[in-house]
Formats: structure tokens, sequence, C-alpha cells
């Protein structure tokens, strides 16, 4: 019998290396948003992971760079949802109708929404993490920026302030409601967007 045949669906060391990395990530960025970020710590990340305590400093430089790398890894992910929204939707309107929707579809209860929160917080004191996470931010504004210009040419919205501009605005609408949600869940933030489609010209 050929003993390779028995080996040949092995992870390679490679392959393991890269999967006790992600799961190490991982973990990370679930204690983050549990705990907040001055409260984890490595061997509680080790312990949620599954793997030794040694495998923490192997992969990593220490603390910092993985808290760094697992947030902005979860960043990423959290913010696919609303950016690929973004890309799809046919006007400012339809995004910012689609992400209410998303919200209360149970989006806030998701654990990935306090990892954000422990990310921007923490971006503001550390600039290693604020570049990477700011980054991931102007993909979103620069996807809805090509929005809002789609709309302004369709004569849907004013001309008169810049894509840039209102892209901005509109994201920060949709980032300050979020915030209102979490502290007041009976919040009518229907009425707050419908109030915003007025002034932008947009039909309620």
């Amino acid at each position: 019998m050929d003993k390779s045949s028995g080996q040949g669906n092995r992870p390679t060391s490679a392959e393991q290396g890269e999967a006790t990395r992600a799961a190490i990530l991982k973990a990370a960025a679930a204690l983050i948003g549990e705990n907040g970020w001055g409260h984890v710590t490595t061997r509680a990340i080790a312990a949620r992971a599954g793997v030794p305590h040694g495998a923490v400093s192997y992969h990593f430089r220490g603390k910092d760079d993985l808290l760094r790398q697992a947030a902005v890894a979860a960043t990423v992910e959290a913010l696919a949802v609303p950016i690929a929204m973004v890309r799809s939707a046919g006007s400012v309107r339809e995004v910012l109708e689609g992400t209410m929707a998303w919200y209360a579809s149970g989006a806030l209860d998701d654990p990935s929404m306090a990892l954000l929160l422990e990310t921007a917080r923490q971006s503001s004191r550390d600039e290693e993490l604020r570049e990477p996470f700011a980054e991931v931010l102007r993909t979103y504004r620069a996807a809805l920026s090509d929005l809002v210009r789609a709309d302004q040419e369709r004569g849907d919205l004013g001309a008169g302030a810049s894509p840039e501009g209102i892209a901005m605005a509109v994201a920060a609408l949709l980032d300050g409601l979020m915030l209102h949600l979490v502290a007041d869940p009976g919040l009518d933030a229907q009425e707050g967007v419908r109030a915003v489609l007025d002034l932008m010209g947009g039909q309620s």
C-alpha cells in the first residue's frame, strides 16, 4: 500500500501554521469585543484559540501587534456587508434604508459591533492602529462617494456639495445612529433618516 496516499490529505506544516495564526486572530478579536482592549491577555487568547501559550509569541511580535492585526482583520470582515451594500445600491436612499434594515435585523447585537467600537476608541490613541483602521473606513466612504456622484448626475441629490463631503456626512450619520441605537434600542431612527433625506432633497 502506498503510504503517501494516506498522507495526501494531511495539512502541511505551513497550512497548520496558518490555521493556528487564524485561530489566534479570531480569538483575540472576540476577546477585544467581550472584555475591552485593555483587559485581553495572551493567555486568554491562547485558551480561547485552543493553542499553546507559546504559539502566540511564535506567530506575533507581542500582544500589541496581535491585537492590532486582529482588530483590523475583524474590522475588514465586519464592514464587508455595509461596503457590499453601498456598491450594489442604486442610490444613497437605498443605502440609508438598507443600513437601517440591517441594524434592525440584529446587526447591532453582533459581537463585531462591540469590536468596532473598541477599535475606534483604541485607534484614537494608537498611531499604529489608527492608519489601517482609517483605511478601511476610507474604502467605505469612497464607495459611498461614487454613489453620491451618480445620484447628483441624475439630479436626485443637489450638486452644491462635493460627493466626498456628502459621503462623509452620510457615513457619520449612520455611525451616529448606530451609537444611539446601541444606547437606546427603542429609538425610532427611521425618523432621523427621513429627516436627512428631506434635507438632502431625497424622497421620504
